[in-house]
Order: C-alpha cells, then structure tokens, then sequence
C-alpha cells in the first residue's frame, strides 16, 4: 500500500549551523540605530549624574561628620579645596576653623569630585558635640559645564539640604 510520510521541517535544518548573511546585517542594523537614538542621550545625561553624585557624596558626608561630632564628643568639620577639587573630612583637635595638617585627626583626606564638577567657593563647615552647624558659610556650590548648579546648605540646626538652581543661581528649588 501507499505509506504517507508526514513533513517535518526541523529534520532539513537539523545540520544546518550558523547565521545567514540577511540574519546578520538586520541584527547589525537594529544595534545601529539604538546605538544612534541612545548615544545622544546618555551623553548630555552624563554631566548632570556626575554633580549630583558629587552632591550626594558631599551631602553624605556632611552627615557623616555631624555624627561622628555627636558620637564622639568632639567638633567636626570638612573643609574644602578649589584648587583641587578635593574636600577632607576631619576631627578639629585644636579648635582652629579648618583642617591643620598634623594637628587634626583625619576621618577622610583628600576626597575627589567626579570629573568636570568644580566647587565655586573655598569653605569650610563644622558641627559642634551636639551635632549643631557652628562654623563656616553653611553653603557648598558646585557647578558643571552645563551651567547647572546645585549647592548644600546647612542651617544652625544642622539640618543639611540640597537646592538645584537652572538659571545661574538666581532661583533654588
């Protein structure tokens, strides 16, 4: 009799391996045009990560020394450098506004800012055994290329915030 045979596509592309040529250059094309849309993007987002990481670093900080002053009975501050961009985060053993190498203990020296964020004003800050702002401006600006500012700010409380200003610091939100 007539014996029917079933098709079975799987069984002809069984030793098949690889890609086809078509398969390839689609692939090929649809990274290119994400890459395309994507790049752009990530790089004007870029500027603005790097200050607000810094702010947060500094933000952070700022209350690392406010504790560290409660918890061990002692004034302690941070004190910024311009010319470095670096801040350091230290005990005031001798009760001198600012860090005084050799003198004051150090909690963490020499810390830098991501790359293209500059701070805008050389300060100082310390908080008091009681965790209360006692010395300095209570204000740290940092700027990037983009015009963007943000700053933090410390009020007598020692509360610590930070503020975003769009248009050159006139208005802080």
């Amino acid at each position: 009799m007539y014996k029917k045979r079933s098709f079975c596509f799987w069984k002809k592309l069984k030793n098949q391996k690889g890609f086809t040529l078509t398969e390839v250059i689609v692939t090929i094309s649809i990274l290119g045009v994400m890459a395309a849309i994507s790049i752009p993007s990530y790089i004007s987002w870029l500027p603005r990560h790097r200050l607000q990481t810094s702010v947060r670093q500094i933000y952070d900080d700022m209350n690392i020394a406010k504790i560290r002053a409660i918890k061990d009975n002692t004034v302690a501050g941070i004190d910024f450098d311009t010319v470095a961009e670096t801040y350091t985060v230290y005990f005031d053993m001798d009760g001198t506004l600012g860090y005084a190498s050799g003198v004051d203990t150090i909690i963490k020296l020499n810390v830098t800012l991501e790359n293209s964020v500059d701070i805008t004003a050389d300060n100082t800050c310390e908080f008091n055994n009681r965790g209360l702002f006692t010395a300095g401006p209570g204000q740290i600006r940092l700027t990037n290329p983009t015009g963007l500012i943000m700053r933090v700010d410390v009020n007598a409380a020692g509360g610590i915030s930070v503020l975003t200003s769009k248009d050159g610091g006139v208005t802080w939100s």
